[in-house]
Protein backbone atom coordinates (compact mmCIF):
# COMPACT_ATOMS: atom_id res chain seq x y z
CA UNK A 1 0.00 0.00 0.00
CA UNK A 2 1.67 3.15 -0.75
CA UNK A 3 0.16 6.21 0.91
CA UNK A 4 0.60 10.14 -0.21
CA UNK A 5 1.35 11.63 2.94
CA UNK A 6 1.30 15.80 2.66
CA UNK A 7 3.21 18.16 4.77
CA UNK A 8 2.11 21.31 5.69
CA UNK A 9 4.50 24.03 3.82
CA UNK A 10 2.48 26.75 2.39
CA UNK A 11 0.07 28.98 4.74
CA UNK A 12 -2.85 28.01 2.87
CA UNK A 13 -1.98 24.02 3.72
CA UNK A 14 -1.50 25.35 7.32
CA UNK A 15 -5.25 26.76 7.13
CA UNK A 16 -6.46 23.83 5.09
CA UNK A 17 -5.02 21.38 8.13
CA UNK A 18 -6.16 23.40 10.72
CA UNK A 19 -9.65 24.09 9.68
CA UNK A 20 -10.02 20.14 9.00
CA UNK A 21 -8.97 19.07 12.11
CA UNK A 22 -11.53 21.65 13.34
CA UNK A 23 -14.26 20.52 11.72
CA UNK A 24 -13.57 16.48 12.27
CA UNK A 25 -13.41 17.49 16.42
CA UNK A 26 -16.19 17.92 18.42
CA UNK A 27 -15.52 20.76 21.01
CA UNK A 28 -15.77 19.53 24.37
CA UNK A 29 -15.45 23.40 26.10
CA UNK A 30 -15.84 25.52 23.15
CA UNK A 31 -13.32 26.17 20.56
CA UNK A 32 -9.95 28.28 22.12
CA UNK A 33 -10.15 26.82 25.48
CA UNK A 34 -10.39 23.03 24.44
CA UNK A 35 -7.27 21.78 25.29
CA UNK A 36 -7.84 19.28 22.37
CA UNK A 37 -8.03 21.98 20.04
CA UNK A 38 -5.01 24.07 21.48
CA UNK A 39 -3.09 20.98 21.16
CA UNK A 40 -3.75 20.34 17.74
CA UNK A 41 -3.25 24.14 16.58
CA UNK A 42 0.31 24.34 17.86
CA UNK A 43 0.81 20.76 16.14
CA UNK A 44 -0.29 22.05 13.48
CA UNK A 45 1.80 25.56 13.28
CA UNK A 46 4.73 23.55 14.70
CA UNK A 47 5.08 21.69 11.80
CA UNK A 48 4.49 24.64 9.40
CA UNK A 49 7.43 26.34 10.64
CA UNK A 50 9.34 23.23 11.07
CA UNK A 51 8.70 22.36 7.53
CA UNK A 52 9.89 26.03 6.17
CA UNK A 53 12.71 26.43 8.90
CA UNK A 54 15.27 27.12 6.42
CA UNK A 55 14.32 30.97 7.18
CA UNK A 56 15.43 32.71 10.13
CA UNK A 57 12.03 33.80 10.57
CA UNK A 58 10.39 29.98 10.41
CA UNK A 59 12.93 28.53 12.72
CA UNK A 60 12.36 30.92 15.66
CA UNK A 61 8.50 30.45 15.74
CA UNK A 62 9.54 27.01 15.25
CA UNK A 63 11.40 26.76 18.66
CA UNK A 64 9.20 29.51 20.52
CA UNK A 65 5.80 26.87 19.64
CA UNK A 66 7.64 23.83 20.14
CA UNK A 67 8.09 24.79 23.42
CA UNK A 68 4.73 25.57 24.14
CA UNK A 69 3.81 22.69 22.37
CA UNK A 70 5.72 20.16 24.70
CA UNK A 71 4.45 22.11 27.95
CA UNK A 72 0.85 21.10 26.85
CA UNK A 73 1.91 17.61 25.75
CA UNK A 74 3.76 17.25 29.37
CA UNK A 75 0.52 18.06 31.16
CA UNK A 76 -1.13 15.70 28.93
CA UNK A 77 1.77 13.23 29.09
CA UNK A 78 1.84 12.66 25.90
CA UNK A 79 4.24 12.66 22.62
CA UNK A 80 3.36 13.38 19.78
CA UNK A 81 5.84 13.39 16.55
CA UNK A 82 5.79 16.04 13.92
CA UNK A 83 4.27 15.66 10.24
CA UNK A 84 2.95 12.19 11.42
CA UNK A 85 -0.57 12.83 11.04
CA UNK A 86 -2.22 13.65 8.34
CA UNK A 87 -5.50 16.54 8.22
CA UNK A 88 -8.65 15.70 9.95
CA UNK A 89 -7.39 13.98 13.29
CA UNK A 90 -9.37 13.48 15.66
CA UNK A 91 -7.90 13.52 19.24
CA UNK A 92 -11.08 12.07 21.58
CA UNK A 93 -8.87 11.90 24.80
CA UNK A 94 -5.22 13.67 24.67
CA UNK A 95 -3.67 11.43 27.80
CA UNK A 96 -1.06 9.06 27.59
CA UNK A 97 -0.60 9.39 23.36
CA UNK A 98 2.46 7.98 22.36
CA UNK A 99 3.70 8.34 18.23
CA UNK A 100 7.27 7.84 16.59
CA UNK A 101 7.80 10.57 14.31
CA UNK A 102 8.85 8.51 11.44
CA UNK A 103 5.48 6.81 11.33
CA UNK A 104 2.96 8.33 8.91
CA UNK A 105 -1.21 8.64 9.27
CA UNK A 106 -3.65 9.28 7.28
CA UNK A 107 -6.46 11.60 6.79
CA UNK A 108 -9.38 11.72 9.06
CA UNK A 109 -7.67 9.21 11.41
CA UNK A 110 -8.82 9.58 15.05
CA UNK A 111 -7.27 8.16 18.36
CA UNK A 112 -8.20 7.91 21.73
CA UNK A 113 -6.20 7.76 25.16
CA UNK A 114 -3.06 5.29 25.86
CA UNK A 115 -2.48 4.72 22.01
CA UNK A 116 0.97 3.60 20.99
CA UNK A 117 2.21 4.45 17.22
CA UNK A 118 6.21 2.91 17.60
CA UNK A 119 9.14 2.18 15.85
CA UNK A 120 9.79 -1.50 15.57
CA UNK A 121 12.01 -3.76 13.92
CA UNK A 122 14.01 -1.50 11.64
CA UNK A 123 10.66 0.80 10.88
CA UNK A 124 7.59 2.54 11.91
CA UNK A 125 3.44 1.80 11.03
CA UNK A 126 2.12 3.14 7.72
CA UNK A 127 -1.78 3.73 8.27
CA UNK A 128 -4.15 4.49 6.00
CA UNK A 129 -7.11 7.44 6.06
CA UNK A 130 -10.33 6.97 8.40
CA UNK A 131 -8.38 4.61 10.92
CA UNK A 132 -9.75 4.69 14.13
CA UNK A 133 -7.58 3.81 17.09
CA UNK A 134 -9.31 3.29 20.27
CA UNK A 135 -7.95 3.60 24.14
CA UNK A 136 -5.08 1.60 25.06
CA UNK A 137 -4.20 0.68 21.20
CA UNK A 138 -0.86 -0.30 20.36
CA UNK A 139 1.02 -0.40 16.61
CA UNK A 140 4.64 -1.29 16.87
CA UNK A 141 7.08 -1.76 13.69
CA UNK A 142 7.01 -1.44 10.13
CA UNK A 143 3.37 -2.31 9.79
CA UNK A 144 0.48 -1.13 6.98
CA UNK A 145 -3.19 -0.53 7.98
CA UNK A 146 -5.72 -0.35 5.23
CA UNK A 147 -8.07 2.44 5.15
CA UNK A 148 -11.19 2.65 7.37
CA UNK A 149 -9.89 0.18 9.60
CA UNK A 150 -11.04 0.12 13.97
CA UNK A 151 -8.37 -1.09 15.80
CA UNK A 152 -9.92 -2.29 19.25
CA UNK A 153 -9.50 -1.23 22.88
CA UNK A 154 -5.90 -2.61 24.30
CA UNK A 155 -5.31 -4.26 20.81
CA UNK A 156 -1.69 -4.97 19.73
CA UNK A 157 -0.96 -4.63 15.73
CA UNK A 158 2.51 -6.46 15.41
CA UNK A 159 1.35 -7.27 11.36
CA UNK A 160 -0.26 -6.00 8.22
CA UNK A 161 -3.42 -5.41 7.92
CA UNK A 162 -4.60 -5.14 4.04
CA UNK A 163 -8.09 -5.74 4.50
CA UNK A 164 -10.20 -1.83 4.11
CA UNK A 165 -13.02 -1.67 6.50
CA UNK A 166 -12.71 -4.29 9.37
CA UNK A 167 -12.24 -4.07 12.75
CA UNK A 168 -9.25 -5.47 14.72
CA UNK A 169 -9.21 -6.26 18.31
CA UNK A 170 -6.87 -8.80 21.06
CA UNK A 171 -3.24 -9.03 21.43
CA UNK A 172 -1.93 -10.04 18.54
CA UNK A 173 -4.81 -8.17 16.53
CA UNK A 174 -7.24 -10.68 14.68
CA UNK A 175 -9.83 -9.51 12.72
CA UNK A 176 -13.29 -9.81 14.73
CA UNK A 177 -15.35 -7.79 12.31
CA UNK A 178 -16.05 -7.04 8.60
CA UNK A 179 -17.79 -3.48 9.72
CA UNK A 180 -14.96 -0.61 9.96
CA UNK A 181 -15.59 2.86 9.96
CA UNK A 182 -17.30 3.22 6.36
CA UNK A 183 -20.79 3.59 8.03
CA UNK A 184 -19.92 6.99 9.39
CA UNK A 185 -17.00 8.22 6.68
CA UNK A 186 -15.54 11.86 7.07
CA UNK A 187 -16.32 13.64 4.18
CA UNK A 188 -13.86 16.53 2.91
Amino acid sequence: MAYEYKRIKTKDDLKEFIAADRQAQPTQWGGVFDPIFKLKTLLRRCEYHRNNKSNIYHFLMFVILRYRFRRLQRKMCSEIGFNVFGKGLIIWHGQRIITNGEARVGDYCSISSGVVIGHGNGGAPHIGNNVEMTINSTIIGDVSIADNVRIGANALVVKDIIEPNTTWGGVPAKKISDHGTVENPVVA
